[in-house]
């Protein structure tokens, strides 16, 4: 029996341990469960793909889609807050769409940024409802399958007087989107100006002979007011097999007062110390439509087309004079037709191979008269066409293409007729070993043709030493650039893109300035002359810490610039720009830098210096509310805008622009959306346009 019970004892305590080891394991395994941590990416990579997804905090502290943009800190692109300018890191043009339609700037401002999905960054998209863009960013949306939003927007400028208020509103039920777009914008500055000295050296200036007169001007006094509108409506369809939008917008801005009153100062007897008086005004107006159709018509064939009509009305006043000795009035009305036709038409031959066959045509008129002291009529017809085709080979890793194409263009001007053609021509190849690395490289090559203004053939007088005149025969400019770019994006902590970037302009189009007008003064006009260069390489960085509540960015870059021909210069510089959000619950403050800028413009002479721009904002974001105060260049009192300098052999000068654009100015902003219906996946915007392109000579 005791035997037994001995038995029994040793066989409850064998249990017993048993037991407690396999607990004890139990919670050894629990333990190392409790330290996984299984983290979704944020972003990924293919060989012409990176997409994005942005963080719900950042989609609350963002206002528009400019915004959302830049708080995300994609490594590939620059977000410029202050001109809203997007652009690749090396700082090409970037389209951007709304779910593949193309966005104006006011359809990113009505923008309700909680309704975006991912943000997808295209290198060379094949799509054709990207038109052939080179580059481009994709907002994918929630759709409304019936209801929409309201958006309002109000925005005020202390220390610079400019007031701003928008109104978005969109409208679904099932197949159709309807859009509604207004704004107005008042901006009133008493603080621009000039302060220049300008030398001119005259051969025979009015029967006098040889001279060299110093001129310096300084602004006394000044006004400027501008007011703006834009009003958009459109009609969107949208299925499976065909997007079809058709919108109508009108624009118009209008400025009663550019005026200014300076001090004149010579060193010459000919011309006695003076005040100027300068008067402009303009007023310009367009109604425009545009159209993108888009109809899949099997899983091979597809096509996109659009259409745009503009027309605009253009009026501009000036007066000059000068102690009622000179009296110069140059006044011009303008009546101005756009039209634009970009069909294309997309074959996928298979999965690797697919073509983009396209067509396209340009045709502007303009018809402009002159009042005042050089009165006449001009009449423009300026247009082009394009045909050509875009072959792309996708594989699994590598994403290979090309397009050429080949350009008719006519220009008839008045009594001037110059017909021209030429090719254009690209090439690209990336690489995508993993979703977390992508290589790039790019070569294009093509000619731009200088703008209408550019080509008039009148001659107008600016003030007593100085007269400008347009170049009918003016030649169209090439150009050549090329890009090799890397990017890594390791985790959702850190992204990287590194880049180099050449850049070619040839037979470039420059002012000249000659003592060949009226008595021997001065004559500005247009000639093809030199070429520019321009080389650079640079980093972004982009990192997060505290689970994305802290986002820094760093843009370092270095530029070589060279020019030949007339206004030859050598000049390199390192530029800089930085970037810094920190989100605490519902707020978040974000600060943003640009280092200083010396360099000479591509097209002219004219070596420009800009200062530092740098900004604060403090925000908050929540249930449709979203409040921002900013300060921007809160250490710069000066109205100082830019320093200019150019030297030739007839004309020199040293100049300081003032403006509101550099000043220090206090921002605050409120916008309020409230959203009814029912979402689906995604959605689209409209926005006004803008008023028609002008030719008068400026």
């Amino acid at each position: 029996m005791n035997h037994r019970i001995l038995i029994s004892i040793a066989c409850s305590i064998i249990a017993i341990t048993a037991l407690a080891q396999s607990e004890a394991t139990d919670s050894i395994k629990m333990q190392e469960l409790d330290e996984v941590i299984v983290e979704a990416a944020n972003q990924r990579t293919s060989s012409n793909l990176s997409t994005y997804i942005p963080m719900t905090r950042q989609k609350n502290a963002s206002s528009d889609a400019i915004s959302l943009l830049s708080q995300m800190a994609i490594p590939q692109i620059e977000v410029d807050p202050i001109s809203k300018a997007v652009k690749t890191a090396s700082g090409q043009d970037v389209s951007i769409f709304i779910d593949f339609l193309p966005a104006t700037a006011q359809d990113l401002q009505g923008m309700r940024t909680q309704d975006v999905k991912k943000v997808e960054y295209y290198l060379h998209p094949t799509d054709p409802r990207f038109q052939g863009a080179r580059y481009a960013i994709n907002f994918v949306m929630h759709k409304y399958e019936w209801g929409g939003y309201t958006k309002l927007t109000a925005d005020k400028w202390f220390g610079v007087n400019r007031t701003e208020g928008e109104f978005y509103s969109k409208m679904a039920y099932k197949s159709m989107t309807f859009d509604l777009y207004a704004d107005e914008i008042y901006l009133t500055d008493r603080h621009g100006g000039i302060e220049s000295t300008e030398t001119f050296r005259f051969n025979d200036l009015m029967g006098n002979g040889s001279q060299t007169v110093e001129r310096t001007s300084a602004t006394n006094s000044s006004l400027y007011r501008n007011n703006s509108n834009d009003f958009a409506l459109r009609a969107l369809y949208n299925s499976d097999k065909a997007v079809i939008s058709n919108r109508i917008s009108y624009s118009q801005t209008n400025v009663p007062h550019n005026d200014a009153i300076s001090s004149l100062f010579y060193t010459s007897d000919l011309f006695s110390p003076s005040t100027a008086t300068t008067k402009t005004s303009s007023h310009n107006w367009a109604l425009s439509y545009n159209g993108n159709f888009f109809f899949n018509f099997s899983p091979e064939f597809s096509f996109e087309g659009e259409a745009l009509y503009t027309y605009g009305k253009n009026k501009s006043n000036s007066l000059y004079s000068t102690d009622e000795v000179l009296s110069i009035t140059n006044n011009a009305s303008e009546d101005v037709h756009n039209f634009q036709l970009n069909p294309r038409l997309y074959w996928e031959l298979n999965e690797k191979n697919s073509f983009i066959f396209y067509l396209a045509t340009s045709q502007s008129w303009n018809f402009i008269d002159y009042f005042g002291n050089s009165p006449s009529h001009q009449k423009y017809n300026i247009g082009a066409y394009l045909a050509g085709a875009h072959y792309d080979l996708n594989l699994e890793k590598w994403n290979i293409g090309g397009e050429f194409g080949w350009v008719w263009e006519r220009n008839h001007i008045s009594d001037s007729r110059m017909n021209n053609n030429f090719p254009q021509a690209n090439a690209y190849a990336s690489f995508s070993p993993t979703d977390a690395h992508q290589f790039e490289v790019n070569w294009r090559y093509g000619k731009d043709v200088p703008a209408a203004s550019q080509k008039s053939p009148n001659m107008l007088q600016q003030d007593e030493l100085m007269w400008y005149q347009g170049t009918p025969t003016l030649s169209d400019y090439s150009y050549q650039n090329a890009g090799l770019t890397y990017t890594w994006l390791p985790n959702n902590k850190w992204q990287l893109s590194a880049d180099a970037y050449v850049f070619m302009l040839g037979n470039r189009c420059v002012t000249i300035y000659s003592p060949i007008g009226p008595e021997g003064t001065m004559l500005r006009r247009y000639v093809n002359d030199g070429d520019y260069r321009s080389g650079m390489l640079g980093v972004s960085a982009t990192a997060k810490f505290f689970g994305g509540k802290l986002v820094a960015k760093l843009r370092p870059q270095y530029w070589l610039r060279k020019t030949t021909g007339a206004y030859a210069n050598t000049r390199n510089e390192l530029t800089c720009t930085a970037q810094l959000t920190y989100y605490f619950g519902n707020f978040y403050l974000w600060g943003w830098y640009m280092t200083p800028s010396h360099y000479q413009e591509e097209q002219s002479g004219i070596v420009e210096r800009t200062p530092a721009k740098y900004q604060i904002q403090l925000g908050w974001g929540n249930k449709g509310w979203n409040i921002r105060a900013g300060v921007y260049n809160f250490l710069r009192t000066s109205w100082e805008s830019s320093r200019q300098t150019l030297t030739s052999p007839y004309y020199s000068f040293d100049r300081k622009e003032f403006s509101t654009a550099q000043h220090w100015r206090l921002t605050l902003a409120v916008s309020y959306t409230f959203s009814y219906g029912k979402k689906v996946d995604r959605h689209d915007e409209v926005s006004g346009s803008g008023t028609a392109g002008s030719a008068i000579l400026k």
